[in-house]
């Protein structure tokens, strides 16, 4: 792959897969959390609320729990130095036989492959036989031979001497705001950004190919069939444009940065506003519009240096065309009115004038307007060709002697003209 290809994909590759979303029905349940609070030990904390326990064992799988909390806690990673454990919080006080062994399983089964559970801090059930099958279940054994540490607490009022107030929700005795609609609706749209960026990041090794084929494709020798291989390979490369989807993941994410800077103006930015989860999710969405912009400057780089040749040769070509035409003129005008022109010398004032009036219409203003256009031509050559190449077309020097004719023959009868009328001017208020 070229340096230039390269280059381009550079800014995009910053953001490595993640595994796939939790399904609708584990999110929306409730039965699981993932607030963006932490503990004492900085672990961030999974919680089972009690209104949401029932749920546990009905609607959701041990697995589905498990791949909610690596999802959760591999986010979270994401941002540290260092690989983080999670700390779980669950009030079992009232809890049934089997949501305590869902739970106890639970965390088995994400103990399986690695360490993931730092503490476990249990409001322990009231009843004995199921706070004899959680001890059962959380005691080490053949298949689990390291111990969960486990923190039993009789009372939620405990929780405050493991876990900060403000990191606990209400019913767990704190005062941490969370509203689990709004948490659902942000995780989703941020999640559909980012799956949006990879797609992109996916399609850009094979936009970039192309962008290269098409740029070494040979130029046409006419002017007709260059400016057709200007104009379709212009619409290939817009097409393929939309198809990447560059641009309109730079507008996705403008619209959530302008979301991320003013959360008032959008209820589930609002609820989420001061969480350690908003705060990480703005600097990474800052550093991904940096990177997008800067993808897009790149391919649009890309591109103009993968065309600027044709594009070269086609104001070559559309600079010769219009020279021709202006030749064209300014010969018509030699003909037609120059060389039919006899300087006539009036014999009053007012006639020298009139005559002045009538060549700087009829003549004058477009022999100026054609020298002008043909200085244009020139000026144009001159920025976009080097010295070497303006001198190799002999078109554009043969333009500049024909407009330097044009404009000495208009001015000299011009003068001649004015020269006539300021004497007639000067003779009559010297008679006077």
């Amino acid at each position: 792959m070229s340096r230039h290809a390269t280059d381009v994909q550079e800014p995009l590759q910053d953001c490595a897969p993640s595994p796939p979303l939790p399904a609708d029905h584990v999110l929306d349940s409730g039965a699981v959390l993932f607030p963006g609070a932490f503990d004492q030990h900085g672990c961030p904390l999974i919680m089972f609320p009690v209104e949401g326990q029932a749920k546990l064992s009905s609607e959701l799988s041990k697995a589905e729990v498990v791949d909610f909390i690596n999802y959760f806690l591999c986010l979270h990673n994401k941002k540290q130095d260092k690989e983080s454990l999670v700390s779980v919080v669950a009030d079992l006080r009232h809890a049934s036989l089997p949501t305590t062994r869902f739970i106890a399983e639970t965390l088995l089964l994400l103990e399986l492959h690695k360490r993931t559970v730092h503490s476990v801090y249990i409001i322990q059930p009231k009843k004995k036989d199921v706070v004899k099958l959680l001890l059962k279940l959380l005691a080490p054994s053949k298949a689990y031979p390291v111990s969960l540490k486990k923190v039993l607490l009789k009372e939620i009022s405990e929780l405050s001497n493991y876990i900060d107030r403000s990191q606990l929700t209400p019913p767990l005795g704190g005062y941490l705001i969370y509203c689990h609609q709004s948490w659902v609706a942000f995780i989703k749209e941020i999640d559909a950004f980012v799956q949006e960026f990879l797609s992109v990041v996916q399609r850009l090794p094979s936009y970039i190919s192309t962008l290269q084929t098409l740029s070494r494709l040979p130029l046409p020798s006419t002017f007709s069939e260059l400016q057709h291989f200007c104009f379709t390979n212009e619409a290939k490369f817009q097409q393929l444009r939309r198809e990447l989807g560059l641009d309109e993941l730079l507008r996705h994410c403008e619209s959530v940065v302008e979301k991320l800077r003013y959360p008032e103006k959008e209820p589930c930015y609002q609820a989420m506003a001061g969480t350690a989860l908003f705060t990480h999710t703005a600097f990474d969405m800052l550093q991904n519009h940096c990177r997008i912009t800067e993808a897009v400057e790149k391919v649009e780089l890309l591109w103009q240096q993968a065309f600027s040749k044709a594009h070269l040769q086609l104001q070559v070509f559309q600079l010769r065309e219009d020279t021709l035409q202006i030749t064209e003129q300014i010969n018509t005008l030699f003909q037609e009115k120059l060389q039919p022109y006899k300087i006539e010398i009036a014999k009053d004032a007012a006639k020298a004038v009139l005559l002045v009036s009538e060549f700087e219409a009829s003549i004058h203003t477009p022999a100026m307007a054609l020298v002008r256009c043909a200085e244009d031509v020139i000026h144009t050559l001159a920025e976009i060709l080097p010295l070497d190449g303006q001198t190799s077309e002999r078109w554009l020097l043969d333009l500049e002697r024909l407009k330097e004719k044009l404009h000495s023959a208009v001015h000299f009868n011009l003068q001649t003209l004015r020269a006539v009328s300021s004497y007639r001017h000067y003779y009559n208020k010297a008679s006077t």
